[in-house]
C-alpha cells in the first residue's frame, strides 16, 4: 500500500512484519524489514530523528510504501530482493550496527573482560551486540549471583576481594579462571540457570517477593545471553536450502547468497572476511540482522539441526582453547 507522506497519520498500518519503502518523486530512497510495521513507521515518522542522515532521509520522502509478510523471515528474503533491484542510497549511508560492540575475554589478563567496538586486540570474540549496557549488566550480575570477576581495570586485587564479593580470580592460578570462561560464558550454562530458579523458588516460598523479583530478571538476563551464545556457535555454520511454495532459498554461512523464483535467480556474494580463531564466536556487525532473522526462523523449524551445530561448534572450540 502506497500513501504520502504527509497523509501518514491517516492510514490504518498494520502491527505484523512488513516490508517498507521510502522513495522521493524519482526513485526509492530506503527500503527496510520489520516485525512491526505499525511502529517502525510511527518511531520514523512522527519523531524528529536526532540521527542526520536519518533526518535528511524523512526530509526527502514523498511517498511511503509497505507490504505485509507472514514472518520476518519472509521480508527479508523480499528485502533483499528489492536491495539487489534498486540499491537504495540510505540503505548505504544509514549505518546502525556502528554502536554495536562486541565482547572481548582476555583469559590470563585482568581485566578478563572488555566491552570493545572492534575485534582488533588480542582478546577472545562474542559478538556483534546491539547493547552494550546489557554486557555490562550482564557481567554484573554474573559477578552478584555466582562471584565471577567484574574487573574495571589492570588494578588488582580491587575492593570486590576485599568486600568477599569475588573468589579472586586474578590471585589464582589461569586454569580456574579459564574454566570459568569457557564453562560459562563461551557456552550455554544451563546447570547456573536451574541453580537460580531453585533459589527463586525458595524465596518465593519464603514470601520475600522483592528479592523474587529481582531475580527473575536476572534469570532473564542470563537465558537471554544463553540464546546470543547458541547463536553465536550456530550462525556461521548454517548450510541449508529452504524451500517454500515456489521459492527455493540458498543460506551458505548463516547468510542468504541465493534466491531462486521459478525461471528468476538472485544471487548475492559472500563477503564474508577470512576469520581468525579468536573470532570463532564474532561476525561482522552488518550481518546482525540478517543472520539473527535466520537463525531464529530455523529455531522455530529446524531446532534438532541447529542443536546439532552447536554442540559441534563447542566441541571445536574446547578442542582449539586447550
Amino acid at each position: 500500500m502506497e500513501f504520502a507522506k504527509k497523509d501518514f497519520k491517516e492510514q490504518n498500518i498494520p502491527e505484523q512484519s512488513g516490508i517498507f519503502t521510502f522513495s522521493d518523486a524519482e526513485k526509492k530512497l530506503y527500503i527496510g524489514k520489520t516485525a512491526n510495521l505499525k511502529k517502525s513507521l510511527n518511531n520514523i515518522l512522527s519523531l524528529n530523528p536526532e540521527n542526520e542522515v536519518l533526518f535528511k532521509l524523512v526530509s526527502l520522502t514523498e511517498k511511503v510504501n509497505f507490504a505485509k509478510y507472514p514472518s520476518l523471515f519472509l521480508a527479508l528474503v523480499e528485502e533483499k530482493k528489492l536491495l539487489d533491484k534498486f540499491l537504495p542510497e540510505y540503505n548505504i549511508l544509514l549505518k546502525p550496527h556502528l554502536d554495536y560492540v562486541y565482547l572481548g575475554i582476555d583469559f590470563v589478563t585482568v581485566p578478563y573482560f572488555k566491552v570493545v567496538e572492534n575485534t582488533q586486540e588480542n582478546l577472545y570474540y562474542l559478538g556483534p551486540f546491539r547493547d552494550r549496557f546489557f554486557l555490562y549488566d550482564l557481567l554484573d550480575t554474573m559477578g552478584e549471583l555466582f562471584q565471577f570477576p567484574v574487573c574495571e581495570d589492570e588494578k588488582y586485587p580491587c575492593q570486590r576481594l576485599k568486600d568477599k564479593k569475588c573468589y579472586g580470580w586474578c590471585v589464582k592460578d589461569n586454569t580456574e579462571i579459564g574454566k570459568v570462561m569457557v564453562g560459562s560464558y563461551l557456552q550455554v550454562n544451563k546447570k547456573l540457570t536451574m541453580k537460580l530458579k531453585v533459589k527463586k523458588e525458595g524465596l518465593s516460598n519464603d514470601l520475600q517477593f522483592i528479592k523474587v523479583e529481582k531475580l527473575k530478571k536476572q534469570i532473564t538476563m542470563i537465558e537471554k545471553f544463553n540464546d546470543q551464545i547458541k547463536f553465536l556457535h550456530t550462525t556461521k555454520n548454517l548450510y541449508i536450502e529452504l524451500n517454500i511454495e515456489e521459492t527455493t532459498i540458498t543460506i551458505n554461512k548463516g547468510i542468504i547468497t541465493a534466491i531462486k523464483e521459478g525461471s528468476i535467480f538472485f544471487n548475492f556474494p559472500d563477503i564474508s572476511p577470512q576469520y581468525r580463531d579468536n573470532e570463532l564466536l564474532a561476525f561482522d556487525k552488518e550481518q546482525l540482522s540478517e543472520r539473527w532473522i535466520i537463525y531464529s526462523h530455523l529455531q522455530k523449524n529446524r531446532k534438532k539441526y541447529l542443536d546439532k551445530i552447536y554442540k559441534n561448534s563447542v566441541s571445536e572450540m574446547i578442542k582449539k582453547l586447550q
